[in-house]
């Protein structure tokens, strides 16, 4: 059975101009297999040639992900930087900065805020164009406390099969004009952290499936992210 999740690449600074590219998912997307499939959009003269993907089978997944070391904390993330050193000329890829990564003592953070996760929805994405889809949600806890004491928070939003690993991303440009500020320059974006479980009734968290089957229980429209704070404590736990 072929299942579909979601995962985002970021990259990590070592030294001057050089950078790691680690791709970010959850536990249950890439740990537990022998082997999955990743895909990107493949590129021409710079440029996505949308329509025409490079898929990569990898093998002895157990082997080369590394899953965060506390277990109830469902981040996992694999070292991607020789995949692309080799195919440099030949994929087209996006990640995020390391900058990017939410601390989570930013004063625009609160709840009731718009968030953007991007994915694969019950496995739903443009196949013609090898294009994600993007969805939104509120911030539905305090994103400056963590929730149940976890380091996570809450979303108002529906979370389906196949958006396990999903970032999600504010715009902080939009927070701080909400505020009366006058922004100049590029937009301010900031990633909150990884999609993992959704919320069911009687109290109960469910891992997001990575296949389209749906459960049966009651979902409330309510997701459960990791901090971004928690994907940096794994990253920077890794070799450079």
């Amino acid at each position: 059975m072929t299942s579909i999740g979601t995962g985002f690449l970021l990259s990590r600074p070592i030294g001057e101009n050089n950078y790691k590219l680690y791709l970010v998912s959850n536990k249950h997307v890439l740990m537990g297999t022998p082997n999955i499939a990743i895909s990107f959009t493949y590129k021409e003269n710079g440029k996505p040639k949308h329509g025409r993907k490079q898929e990569f089978n990898i093998q002895g997944v157990d082997q080369i992900v590394k899953g965060h070391p506390n277990p109830d904390v469902d981040i996992a993330v694999m070292d991607c930087t020789r995949i692309f050193i080799a195919m440099e000329d030949k994929l087209y890829y996006r990640y995020v900065d390391y900058s990017m990564l939410a601390e989570f003592n930013e004063p625009e953070l609160s709840v009731a805020e718009n968030v953007y996760f991007v994915g694969y929805p019950d496995g739903r994405y443009d196949m013609s164009n090898n294009l994600p889809l993007i969805r939104t949600g509120m911030i539905a806890s305090h994103p400056q406390y963590d929730f149940n004491g976890k380091p996570e928070f809450v979303i108002d939003a529906q979370v389906f099969p196949g958006s396990s690993g999903s970032p999600v991303y504010i715009d902080l440009t939009y927070e701080n004009f909400k505020n009366g500020q006058i922004i100049v320059g590029q937009r301010k974006l900031k990633l909150l952290g990884i999609v993992a479980m959704t919320m069911i009734r009687n109290n109960e968290l469910q891992a997001v499936p990575t296949g389209t089957n749906f459960v049966t229980q009651e979902v409330l429209g309510l997701g459960i992210v990791f901090k971004a704070t928690a994907i940096k404590e794994l990253v920077d736990s890794m070799p450079l």
